[in-house]
């Protein structure tokens, strides 16, 4: 199967714009090509992911730069590993600005977060 991506310009961050929404080939290589064990990572991954979101909107609710750049840190490795590339390079940007405690940044980063999110899960549903 073809990497989903979307047109740069649908992409909103600039370390996003180049990267692909859902690299299925990256994640069956870690997996051993093992398809059944891909679809319960994907599963695990998409059940979770929400909540992972909110909890880095909890530290920026209570001003927790070093939470938000743990959490963003944490939502760039989930990503990775799943090979929800955009995702992971807008993560890490924000992992970036919550370790420099620019908690502005983090935040005008949310709703690209989460578009990427739904992004991504529309093309992991889409090729699973």
């Amino acid at each position: 199967m073809q990497p989903v991506s979307l047109p740069a310009s649908t992409l909103p961050s600039s370390a996003a714009s180049s990267a692909l929404v859902f690299e299925r080939a990256a994640l069956l290589e870690c997996l051993m090509d093992d398809e059944e064990l891909a679809g319960k990572v994907i599963a695990g991954f998409l059940d979770d992911m929400p909540g992972q979101i909110e909890k880095l909107r909890r530290c920026l609710d209570v001003s927790d730069a070093p939470g938000a750049e743990r959490q963003a840190h944490l939502l760039k490795g989930a990503a990775a590993t799943v090979g929800g590339e955009a995702l992971r390079a807008l993560a890490g940007e924000m992992e970036k600005a919550g370790r420099t405690g620019d908690l502005a940044s983090v935040a005008a980063g949310m709703d690209d977060l989460e578009l990427q999110f739904l992004r991504l899960k529309e093309a992991m549903t889409r090729e699973g």
